[in-house]
């Protein structure tokens, strides 16, 4: 069978299910069963082909479609905007279109960005007090950037898939934590956060059928956690999460979800796409450079001034968020049952169906960009969606440190480093996996005389 027929198979199915649900609830045990069952259904697909699974539906069905666990997928850049700063929220489990159904893995906390109501507010706060201003450590962030290029240059190469997300743990942990990273933590993180996929299976599957592979990812996730409590920093964080009725098991898992999963996953997903942005566009990437010599001195420390003057660079970084986004869904459930219209076709939905947008439609949406699919750093980016735009609550509190690290990372690949040579550049539309260019490795890496 073909994947066009695959999909549009496959969500004629979801039809079928909404009449079925409507009839036992989503909440009674077989309509429980039944969006299990149609979630892994999809999951096969949707993990291999997502890109085409998304436009194979928004093509033949319209801008709304079931998927997954009867999630209704919004794919136009109104209707996700409107999804993001509707208010109150009510979140679940997901990260992405991944439902996080292996408590254990997430040592039976819940994941921090499914948090509802006064528990959400207060993982928002001990976050915010985490996150530092960039603009005012940045001779620090400037250090540790400098550092981890320079151990890089020692190899004589950079590869993003290996080395960013491994710089970005280290940055992350000084900054937030004050701590430093052995190479086993490193390589564990890492680990934990590549098989994060894990986590969308039953949990006893995962705590018991593969306990050999998910085993040392737990263990190593229960050691940091014991580990942040030792930082200078701990007494802080506890205090705000006190205050919002958090423990310390909320908190500290809070903050390795923060460092690990939005700060690393998503940081050098982007880095990753940035660098390989400008390994093909070769005007562009003497522009940057320009940039960078003409606001800094390799020989003074990163400040407040060149961060900010650093436009160009922000533009690129923002335009390759758009293309190339490190988070591609969004999400949220419904507060009551009502009807919607999929197709000519109208279909119940109940309390509590996931309402789901995808960025990558949205931020390539025609209707709101002019030649979506080119890049084009003179764009408006006002109400950009992928850190869930801007003057609302779900705004990502990690915007302008992620933004910070990927500016100091730029300007300096070109003010203290160069390489002689770079693999192909290439990203990967079909595998669900993190979004940057894994391959791409620059070679001859070196510190600049």
């Amino acid at each position: 069978m073909e994947l066009k027929e695959k999909v549009l198979t496959a969500h004629n199915r979801q039809i079928w299910l909404s009449s079925i649900l409507a009839k036992v609830g989503n909440t009674s045990p077989i309509g429980k069963l039944l969006l299990l069952i149609f979630y892994y259904l999809e999951a096969v697909i949707i993990f291999k082909d997502w890109r085409d699974f998304l436009y194979i539906r928004k093509d033949n069905i319209g801008n709304k479609f079931f998927a997954l666990d009867q999630a209704i997928i919004h794919s136009t850049h109104a209707e996700v905007k409107r999804l993001m700063q509707t208010e109150p929220q009510i979140r679940s489990n997901y990260l992405g279109i991944i439902k996080m159904r292996a408590s254990s893995y997430l040592l039976n906390n819940p994941l921090s960005l499914g948090t509802n109501g006064q528990e959400h507010s207060g993982v928002r706060a001990v976050i915010l007090q985490a996150l530092p201003d960039p603009l005012e450590t940045a001779e620090t962030l400037g250090k540790l950037v400098n550092q981890n290029l320079a151990d890089a240059a020692k190899q004589g190469q950079l590869h993003i898939g290996n080395d960013l997300p491994a710089m970005i743990l280290r940055i992350l942990h000084q900054l937030v934590f004050e701590m430093s990273f052995s190479e086993e933590e490193v390589t564990a993180s890492q680990a934990y956060i590549q098989d994060i996929g894990l986590a969308l299976l039953p949990n006893f599957v995962v705590k018991y059928l593969l306990r050999s592979k998910s085993a040392p990812h737990i263990q190593h996730r229960q050691r940091l956690i014991e580990r942040y409590k030792q930082s200078p920093k701990w007494a802080a964080y506890l205090e705000i999460g006190s205050q919002h009725q958090l423990n310390e098991h909320q908190i500290a898992n809070s903050l390795f979800d923060m460092t690990h999963l939005a700060g690393t996953a998503g940081t050098s997903a982007l880095l990753g796409s940035v660098i390989g942005v400008l390994c093909l566009n070769e005007g562009l990437r003497n522009d940057v450079m320009a940039e960078a010599n003409a606001i800094g001195n390799k020989q003074e420390p990163l400040n407040k001034s060149v961060l900010e003057n650093a436009t160009l660079t922000e533009q690129v970084i923002l335009e390759t968020a758009r293309l190339y986004p490190p988070v591609r869904f969004v999400s949220q459930l419904t507060t009551q049952s009502g009807e919607i219209t999929i197709g000519e076709k109208k279909c119940p939905f109940q309390k509590g169906t996931l309402l789901m947008g995808s960025i990558f439609t949205a931020n390539r949406d025609a209707n709101r960009y002019e030649n979506p699919d080119t890049f084009d750093v003179t764009r408006n980016f006002s109400d950009i969606l992928s850190w869930n735009s801007q003057g609302h609550e779900r705004i990502c509190p990690g915007t302008s440190l992620s933004i910070a690290i990927i500016k100091t990372f730029c300007l300096y690949l070109f003010q203290k480093y160069q390489w002689d040579s770079s693999t192909d550049v290439k990203w990967d539309f079909a595998n669900f996996k993190p979004f940057t260019p894994d391959d791409l490795v620059l070679q001859g890496f070196a510190q600049k005389m």
